[in-house]
């Protein structure tokens, strides 16, 4: 696999510590996970996939995002503009994805 170089923007620390908990380097740790590992827009199906089309309404920059975890990490290219929170009835939909993805 190829060496993905992520960028996180001032903005996305101050993000990851308010609602990840995460320091500089761990945000540039989970910033690298979240965009080789997060589930892209072409995985999604249903409300998580329109919920995901208003994000990128909402975020004008915002050229890929990344689903990891119960969070949805905001990307133009490969630098991380901010983490916002899936709605609760969501979350369920994107273990589900996740799972069905770790099988094949």
């Amino acid at each position: 696999m190829e060496d993905i170089r992520t960028q996180v923007t001032k903005h996305a620390k101050e993000r990851l510590k308010e609602r990840c908990g995460l320091n500089d380097k761990s945000s540039e740790r989970m910033a690298k996970i979240a965009y080789e590992k997060g589930l892209r827009h072409g995985d999604l199906t249903g409300n998580l996939k329109k919920w995901v089309d208003k994000q990128y309404f909402y975020n004008r920059r915002a050229n890929q995002i990344r689903l990891y975890g119960d969070k949805a990490y905001i990307f133009h290219n490969q630098n991380l503009i901010t983490v916002i929170q899936i709605p609760h009835n969501l979350v369920k939909e994107v273990v589900r994805i996740s799972k069905k993805g770790n099988e094949i």
